[in-house]
């Protein structure tokens, strides 16, 4: 009996770790994500989750670990709505579908209320953050960029679009969905609302339609 009150308080502390370690995380994102990584302090982070500073650290060893954190799980969010290799293959001898279902996947993983502030967080720390304007460089210009030119080459060996540089496509096609972020999380933060989603949808899918009539092979 007694081993198995020791177990149940232990896993009871276990538990409360976790949700404390999950509130540290969200609060972190919403203050960073509001005024920027250098302006907020662990003292404050501790104040708004309700807990003392120095237990904090029993969770992140320190300010930084929270943001290394935050942009693991932002990364892998960002993966996990990618569908499975074999559905891409295939999605890919029909380019309008796969244009469409590309759009959508790309705004809702955008929109995403913890990846939406996190992108906010992104776009403030561009300026002053090396660690953040580096990850933002690859992962999010250089390695999509490298994936959607691999894209257009096996769509041209499958002969659905017309033999063209894929290279430049990639930066015609992937340019523009970097504009709209750049929009939204710059230039119109505080003005959008809900419908934002909606209308960057249309956005790309119109711009979507705009290259593909460029470089769809004419039917017989």
């Amino acid at each position: 009996m007694k081993n198995q009150t020791t177990k149940k308080s232990s896993k009871n502390k276990n538990e409360a770790k976790i949700s404390t370690k999950e509130k540290i995380f969200d609060v972190s994102i919403e203050l960073f994500s509001q005024k920027g990584f250098n302006a907020v302090s662990v003292r404050e982070i501790a104040r708004e989750v309700g807990i003392r500073e120095s237990s904090i650290y029993n969770h992140y060893k320190n300010k930084e670990a929270i943001l290394d954190a935050i942009i693991d799980y932002f990364m892998f969010e960002m993966l996990q709505s990618s569908p499975p290799e074999e559905e891409m293959e295939k999605l890919m001898e029909t380019p309008e579908l796969f244009f469409e279902i590309g759009a959508k996947a790309f705004i809702g993983r955008m929109s995403a209320p913890k990846t939406e502030k996190i992108w906010r967080l992104i776009s403030i720390e561009l300026y002053h953050n090396e660690k953040i304007r580096e990850f933002f460089k690859k992962e999010l210009l250089e390695v999509p960029l490298v994936s959607w030119e691999e894209i257009f080459t096996k769509m041209m060996e499958k002969g659905v679009i017309k033999q063209v540089d894929p290279k430049i496509l990639a930066y015609e096609y992937f340019s523009f969905a970097i504009y709209l972020l750049f929009e939204h999380f710059v230039l119109n933060y505080e003005e959008t609302d809900e419908t934002f989603r909606d209308v960057m949808l249309e956005r790309m899918s119109d711009h979507a339609r705009f290259i593909l009539d460029a470089v769809k092979m004419e039917e017989d």
